[in-house]
């Protein structure tokens, strides 16, 4: 089973702006959001997390890894890769693109998944998805939409 993860407008919400931000506070989760998360996914040990966010431009896997909790991150098992540039103009839904891409490199087409993300537009309808409001984050209720969808798999 997979969790394919957003990162900003789930872990990161949009209320942390709300206010000003210590500079050493600015490369976190929130922990709340993290808090609920983990605590959700560990009830789940065959779950592995794939962060599938534009946080893999910008930083390293171990970075991103290190800002989970020290007994999460073996959960934490990569990114999604990135498509080919010259034809990603042809593709709709492209965060679901590299989701398939994820799957179809791991031998995993025909496992279980499901993605959490706070735009539920980068996968098509008919896609396991749990969508998180970007203000507020992973919250009570998308934690409980995650664990609805465990627990029927």
């Amino acid at each position: 089973m997979w969790i394919f993860l957003d990162i900003d407008g789930v872990l990161v919400p949009e209320k942390n702006f709300d206010s000003p931000i210590y500079k050493e506070n600015y490369l976190q989760f929130d922990p709340i959001c993290l808090s609920l998360f983990e605590d959700i996914v560990q009830l789940y040990p065959g779950v592995l997390v794939v962060i599938s966010s534009s946080w893999r431009e910008l930083f390293s896997f171990e970075f991103v890894r290190s800002l989970f909790s020290p007994d999460f991150r073996e959960k934490v098992v990569g990114f999604t890769p990135f498509l080919d540039p010259e034809i990603i103009h042809q593709f709709e839904y492209l965060r679901h693109q590299e989701v398939v891409k994820f799957l179809r490199n791991n031998n995993g087409l025909g496992d279980s998944w499901v993605a959490i993300d706070d735009i539920p537009e980068h996968y098509p309808p008919d896609t396991h998805i749990v969508v998180t409001d970007a203000y507020n984050g992973f919250d009570p209720s998308a934690a409980l939409a995650l664990e609805l969808y465990l627990l029927a798999i």
